[in-house]
């Protein structure tokens, strides 16, 4: 079983990837944009990071960017559906995997699974992703 923070400000997608996760044997952390979310991340150790691009206010490519300034380490999947161009801005913020909407359960299982073990294997000693 993983801890997952689950980023996005659908309430659809937020209950689609709970039925897949949560039946999976993981415990999911929610925030409807990535203000609230950097604040999970400082309050709770996760081993993934699974958010939105398109949400308004404090989106998930600026969310990408603060997380990586503190120094998180914590693998991060970024989605989307409407904002597809930004996946590969998001990588190059710091994004370790990108899919696009709609994720089917299949792939996001696996998608999941290899992100796990990349952090497993980058926080073997550190389980709040800082790096410290």
């Amino acid at each position: 079983m993983a801890r997952i923070l689950v980023v996005d400000d659908e309430e659809m997608d937020r209950m689609l990837v709970r039925a897949i996760l949560e039946a999976a044997g993981h415990e999911l952390f929610y925030a409807g944009e990535g203000d609230s979310a950097l604040q999970l991340l400082r309050d709770n150790p996760v081993d993934l990071v699974l958010t939105d691009l398109a949400m308004p206010d404090f989106n998930g490519l600026r969310f990408i960017k603060e997380l990586r300034e503190e120094g998180f380490r914590v693998p991060v999947i970024a989605v989307s559906g409407r904002a597809v161009d930004q996946l590969d801005l998001a990588e190059s913020y710091g994004a370790d995997l990108t899919m696009i909407k709609p994720i089917d359960e299949k792939h996001l299982l696996l998608a999941v699974n290899e992100m796990l073990e990349v952090s497993r294997r980058r926080n073997q000693d550190d389980p709040w992703g800082r790096g410290w």
